[in-house]
């Protein structure tokens, strides 16, 4: 396993290091009763090409993986700045999600913990590239953790938050060797809702009224 590991690794970094390749972890709790878990990995066509390999091969790697063996799997494709990305999407299974998050409601806010165990997912192994790491970093790829909560974030342990959504550099994360635990804080404000409804409600009778106000012009 740790071989296979380290092979993984290994492929992963020189794709990277291409600066042409795009990784983004999802978790989305904006719907508290199903949240999601998604993995998406993205590479330029024309690198795959260059470096004779098929998304196929690298997908049947990773499910390989005895983490990855239950997960559901899509593919991807996609233009961005005029340069075709190919991929695929692992979604996974909402006991695997409910195994590493809890979600705690009190009033208004939301605390939820994300909590990932070395059994699960090893990072030890990344020790070793910590040079390549930070080079990747400074770099054009992209790899990071996503996760959406219901509300506003007010606090996290890690990251960068904006509105609902905490942004987490994964490479920063292996480079420092930080614990896979997170918290995150948000808040719903009912206030905020009360008064979207009540715009929506206004906005609604005033659509209605314009309506009618033109038949009777139309009449006249």
């Amino acid at each position: 396993m740790h071989k296979f590991t380290k092979i993984l690794i290994l492929c992963f970094l020189s794709f990277f290091l291409t600066g042409c390749v795009e990784c983004t972890l999802l978790l989305d709790y904006s719907k508290t009763t199903s949240p999601k878990l998604e993995t998406e990995f993205c590479i330029e066509e024309d690198t795959l090409k260059k470096y004779n390999m098929n998304i196929k091969e690298i997908k049947k790697q990773i499910t390989s993986y005895d983490l990855f063996k239950q997960w559901e799997i899509h593919d991807l494709n996609k233009t961005q700045k005029n340069q075709k990305y190919v991929g695929f999407q692992l979604i996974a299974p909402s006991s695997f999600t409910k195994e590493i998050t809890t979600l705690k409601k009190k009033k208004n806010q939301y605390d939820l913990t994300i909590s990932i165990d070395s059994s699960l997912l090893d990072i030890s192994e990344l020790n070793h590239y910590k040079s390549t790491l930070k080079l990747l970093d400074s770099s054009d790829a992209l790899c990071q953790m996503k996760v959406i909560m219901p509300g506003t974030i007010t606090y996290s342990n890690y990251g960068k938050y904006l509105n609902n959504t905490l942004t987490i550099n994964l490479f920063d994360v292996f480079i420092n060797q930080v614990d896979l635990s997170f918290h995150v804080i948000s808040k719903k404000n009912h206030q905020q809702l009360y008064l979207y409804f009540i715009t929506l409600f206004l906005l609604g009778c005033l659509i209605i009224y314009l309506i009618f106000f033109k038949i009777r012009q139309k009449k006249s």
